[in-house]
């Protein structure tokens, strides 16, 4: 059903977008299989889709027009189950149309309009019959408080590391505090991916993510800058013989910064679609910056950070699980024999003294498994977003 919250959709044009490209590459391929259309069809403001017919299975390209003086709609083509929603058009102004491209397998359907004000108008039923299709991707209708409810699992998730997290940069900043770099280059690595795990709820750390993860890329002076801080600037300083007059002030603003995040997390305002779109983004960041080496600051563990993203991503995956299920059944099982090889791929890099194989160390070969590994598995994490459609919604935080 389409729902209030398409205004915001239409507010937030980055984001109507990001989810056209998305969606661009199942239409190109139903183009290039042989698309019927395009279909003629209307909505008013007493009918939605009177008269219309079904086409054969396959691509079809709808055509809807709104025929309506004032009145905003919101199209969806669902199934016969009224949860699968196989086309949308998210704004339709009054005297306008637009086009909504939908692959369609056999069976019933019928489209639901529904205005700015909430009103409902739905199609009589009709059945689309033809072969089989393969490739059709529908996405649910999902409700705030589903959504609420994966946001809020995922966020329980996350206490047990942010516990380490906090125990871990305490040892850490004991460490340099005490002049003892050869213990604190031991513990810097398994605090930072600690911190690694959490990679779905970076955009709530707000400042936080800078402080304790911030990249000297663009700063003034790179390295050098007094605004690269956290896990990357105490790497810096502790492979390259840094003393710890210099490593002091770094260790003990990174603690200061963990406890903070850890105490303030419970208050921090989640976005509703984080959770999705962080389940692709997290992996598709691991490519750009740990198997590229951008993010090496010495200590040559861009690897086992993208061991950790895999993991962390397993953890967003873990908590729309039941979400993904009600319209692909299969696809979390696939993602997670996916994720599950691709961490292993990872791991395999690690030595039995825990030292990493470094990124720049690969061979060609190795590095094109990784890349075409990879690769693959965003392809199908990539979904994810459209399949739920998640509605803008505010932003959700602990509401125990």
């Amino acid at each position: 059903m389409v729902t209030p919250w398409r205004v915001a959709a239409a507010v937030v044009a980055a984001l109507a977008v990001a989810a056209a490209l998305a969606v661009s590459g199942y239409l190109a391929f139903g183009r290039r299989a042989g698309g019927h259309g395009p279909a003629a069809v209307t909505v008013s403001a007493t009918a939605c889709a009177p008269g219309w017919s079904a086409p054969r299975s396959g691509l079809t390209v709808f055509t809807v027009k709104n025929t309506s003086k004032n009145t905003i709609y919101g199209i969806d083509l669902v199934g016969a189950n009224q949860v699968l929603v196989y086309g949308d058009i998210e704004m339709l102004a009054p005297g306008t149309e637009d086009q909504m491209d939908a692959l369609l397998p056999p069976g019933d359907y019928s489209f639901q309009c529904e205005s700015f004000s909430g009103a409902t108008l739905t199609s009589r039923v009709e059945r689309v019959g033809g072969p089989r299709v393969t490739g059709a991707h529908p996405y649910v209708q999902v409700t705030s408080d589903q959504i609420q409810l994966a946001t809020l699992a995922y966020r329980n998730s996350l206490t047990p590391w942010m516990d380490r997290l906090a125990v871990a940069t305490g040892a850490l900043e004991a460490a340099v505090d005490h002049d003892d770099l050869a213990r604190a280059r031991q513990l810097w690595l398994p605090a930072h991916l600690d911190y690694s795990r959490l990679g779905a709820a970076y955009d709530t750390f707000g400042n936080f993510n800078d402080e304790i993860n911030g990249r000297p890329l663009g700063l003034v002076g790179g390295v050098n800058s007094p605004n690269f801080k956290g896990f990357l600037r105490l790497e810096y300083g502790l492979w390259h013989g840094q003393p710890d007059s210099q490593l002091v002030p770094v260790a003990t603003a990174l603690d200061h910064a963990v406890h903070g995040l850890v105490k303030q997390f419970p208050q921090m305002l989640m976005p509703a679609n984080d959770l999705s779109l962080r389940t692709h983004e997290i992996l598709e960041n691991t490519l750009q910056f740990e198997l590229t080496g951008e993010t090496d600051e010495g200590s040559n563990t861009n690897l086992a950070t993208a061991w950790a993203n895999v993991q962390g991503t397993q953890l967003a995956l873990a908590a729309i699980t039941p979400l993904l299920q009600q319209g692909e059944p299969g696809l979390p099982a696939s993602l997670r024999q996916g994720l599950e090889k691709m961490a292993a791929a990872f791991k395999s890099y690690e030595h039995p003294d825990g030292a990493w194989t470094p990124v720049q160390s690969l061979t060609r070969p190795e590095r094109e498994d990784l890349d075409g590994e990879l690769g693959s598995l965003l392809e199908q994490l990539s979904v994810v977003p459209d399949l739920l459609e998640l509605p803008i919604l505010p932003a959700t935080g602990d509401q125990s």
